[in-house]
């Protein structure tokens, strides 16, 4: 079974993923631009450069914090369930409940 934390790095690796991608869309985008000599594209080109190395620092750190962020979370909720198990139970037996009570419901 996978633990929050897991599934959380999983989550953001994901998202990590999907930008880094991106990023290298942008930057092969530029290196497509490399060619074209008009003042206007090598502005545009340093811009978009400085942008990239920026965008790549922040992801990094955001990455980095959100896992951080995650860990803390997982080890508060284990601290909890091992303190409290009685009170987890019965939150878990009422969300079932709840549950199975909306599922069951019909509509006509």
């Amino acid at each position: 079974m996978q633990s929050v934390s897991d599934t959380a790095r999983g989550a953001g690796d994901h998202a990590n993923g999907q930008v880094r991608n991106f990023l290298d869309n942008v930057e092969d985008l530029t290196r497509a631009l490399r060619d074209v000599d008009t003042p206007d594209i090598a502005k545009v080109r340093a811009k978009v450069k400085i942008a990239l190395a920026a965008a790549k620092s922040a992801l990094t750190d955001t990455a980095t914090q959100l896992r951080g962020q995650a860990q803390q979370a997982g080890k508060r909720t284990d601290v909890f369930v091992r303190d409290n198990p009685w009170q987890v139970i019965g939150i878990a037996a009422l969300v079932g409940l709840a549950v199975g009570i909306f599922a069951s419901r019909r509509y006509d």
